[in-house]
This record gives C-alpha cells, sequence and structure tokens, in this order.
C-alpha cells in the first residue's frame, strides 16, 4: 500500500465513524486505530435525549450503492412502498455485493447518503416513513 492509499483508508474510516480496521494481503498485514477527539462538555450541561432512528441502517462496513453496481439501474426508489426484507440498496465490499434489506414495511424516504459514500455499520440510509 502506499501512503497515499493508507491516507484514503483513514480518512474513508474516519468520516464512516469506524474506530478500527484490519487490512491483510499477500506478505503485508496493517492494523489502523482511530482515536476520536471527543469535545469536552459541561458538568452542568444535561445530556440531551435522542431520538430513535427509524429507517433503513447499514449492514456492515462498505462502499453504499443506490444503483446495482452490475445494472445501473436503481434498486429502490425514493416514495416506493417497500415491505420488511426488500432489497433497497446494495452495500459494496471490495467485488462482493451485500443486499441492504427494508428492516420493516413502510414508505422508502430519500436517500441519506450518496452513492458511492463510504458507511460503517449502522450509518442511517434511508428514512421510513
Amino acid at each position: 500500500m502506499t501512503v497515499e492509499e493508507l491516507e484514503r483508508l483513514a480518512g474513508w474510516c474516519v468520516s464512516a465513524g469506524i474506530g478500527e480496521i484490519e487490512v491483510s494481503e499477500a506478505g503485508f498485514s496493517l492494523r489502523l486505530h482511530m482515536q476520536s477527539v471527543v469535545p469536552s462538555t459541561p458538568a452542568a450541561e444535561a445530556p440531551k435525549a435522542e431520538t430513535v432512528f427509524k429507517g433503513v441502517r447499514a449492514p456492515g462496513v462498505g462502499v453504499f450503492r443506490l444503483d446495482h453496481p452490475t445494472t445501473g439501474r436503481p434498486v429502490a426508489d425514493p416514495g416506493q412502498v417497500v415491505r420488511k426484507g426488500e432489497t433497497v440498496g446494495v452495500l459494496q465490499v471490495g467485488p462482493c455485493l451485500k443486499a441492504v434489506l427494508a428492516p420493516v414495511d413502510g414508505v422508502l424516504g430519500a436517500a441519506l447518503i450518496e452513492d458511492g459514500a463510504v458507511v460503517g455499520y449502522g450509518t442511517p440510509l434511508y428514512e421510513l416513513v
């Protein structure tokens, strides 16, 4: 791996919120551990209540594809009624493709991530309404 490839890999991991990654090739192994810088919060500030995300999340780490790489057509369209288990996107990891499935029945909202973006496990991809 070149220095440029390492920098690009580290950048993708940081943008996707990945804390650690291990890459192995013939005769080569690399483990990157990204340390996050957490801004300190004053003790007097109360924690904010988190809202529960109701939508489709990434099932793993990879490159999110709105269009299927082999057909070039969209996997699903915003506003489409989807059923639990229906494919709504594709996660590409090298040459491998993994279906992104709707977790529940609903209407697919707009994509929250651009086509070709690197995502981490649990990254919100679509809202379901």
